[in-house]
């Protein structure tokens, strides 16, 4: 009997089992075909490791690495040693269109290490120790004005041995010649727009303090608009480039236009034929960082003006001519013109 009655245990508990088993399949059935139906990058990149790319410190500074804290946290005097951490498509995969693969190696958000080989080298260097800081600040926000975070080192042109300079901010790298930034050390960044064969080049310049109504009302969503997405790289990654629209740009959001979205979910107009809609459009404005990629690329005409380089978004080096945008428009300088004049547009 006791024999019996231990046989018809073991046969419920291996039945149990069974049970369990095929309720486990189902489930992962249901857990697959669920993945499946998400839209495409989506699976992987909810799958992934996902790392802090909170740019803010406890102090509500604004750091221009890829986040102030926890693995992405890591800078040129601190970096990391393992490439792990340059491969985009692995640690930032939310920077990537969806069909894009980023299980592929993307580093910096290109593709192998030959592709990025400047940016490459840099970090090698700083492995190395070999590092020349220029220049580097914290971003600020505060409700009636933005600046953004920066950090610019030294480091010679890849196969020329030309002096060089490589600007840092938040994922995004421009490696420019420094005879076009003669006063970076100040803290001053060069800015060069070509306007074809424009004669003239129109610019926002207002006070702000005697903005009234609803242009004081769009310069302060502006201003939160631009704190938002300065509060974490991918959200400042995705917005610089999106618009870029470049044929190296496609793997990336270059075309999602997102920072529109949500500067009217701030309630900024950014359709409106009035002052909303003008600081928008100046804002991204693209400017050439390179002397040469207004003249020869953009010109014959162009403008030359300065302004505190803590005051420029840039974008990544891929999206090429050296791009950058400027976020408070009266802090620009114009300090040169070729073949046109500047006219300054009031609101």
């Amino acid at each position: 009997d006791l024999c019996k009655q231990d046989r018809n245990q073991a046969d419920g508990n291996e039945n149990r089992i069974k049970r369990r088993s095929f309720q486990s399949s189902c489930k992962l059935t249901a857990v697959s075909r669920c993945v499946k139906q998400l839209p495409k990058g989506f699976a992987e990149m909810r799958l992934r490791k996902k790392f802090s790319t909170s740019t803010i410190t406890p102090t509500n500074d604004v750091v221009p690495w890829l986040a102030a804290s926890g693995p992405l946290a890591y800078t040129p005097e601190a970096p990391p040693a393992r490439d792990y951490y340059f491969q985009y498509g692995w640690i930032l995969p939310e920077i990537f269109a969806d069909d894009t693969d980023i299980k592929r190696h993307r580093f910096f958000g290109l593709m192998g290490k030959e592709d990025a080989r400047n940016v490459y080298a840099f970090w090698q260097n700083a492995r190395a120790g070999k590092v020349d800081q220029v220049f580097k600040k914290t971003g600020a926000i505060t409700p009636l004005t933005v600046s953004a975070p920066i950090a610019v080192y030294r480091h010679q042109l890849y196969g020329r041995g030309d002096p060089g300079l490589m600007f840092i901010q938040h994922g995004s790298y421009q490696h420019i010649h420094s005879k076009d930034q003669p006063e970076i050390e100040k803290g001053i960044v060069y800015l060069y727009r070509g306007i074809g064969d424009s004669t003239e080049f129109n610019w926002l310049k207002f006070d702000v303090t005697a903005l009234k109504n609803k242009n004081k009302e769009a310069w302060l969503a502006f201003v939160k608009t631009q704190g938002q997405v300065l509060s974490d790289s991918v959200l400042s990654f995705n917005s610089i480039h999106d618009r870029a629209v470049r044929s190296e740009t496609k793997i990336i959001r270059d075309r999602s236009h997102m920072s529109n979205d949500l500067a009217k979910k701030n309630d900024l107009d950014v359709d409106s034929d009035g002052f909303p809609g003008l600081l928008w459009e100046t804002h991204h404005q693209c400017f050439g960082m390179e002397h040469w990629v207004a003249e020869r690329k953009f010109g014959p005409n162009y403008v030359v003006c300065k302004t505190p380089v803590t005051n420029i978004r840039i974008t990544t080096w891929f999206a090429g001519e050296c791009e950058a945008k400027v976020l408070d428009p009266n802090r620009v300088e114009f300090v040169g013109a070729v073949g046109c004049k500047v006219k300054e547009v009031s609101e």
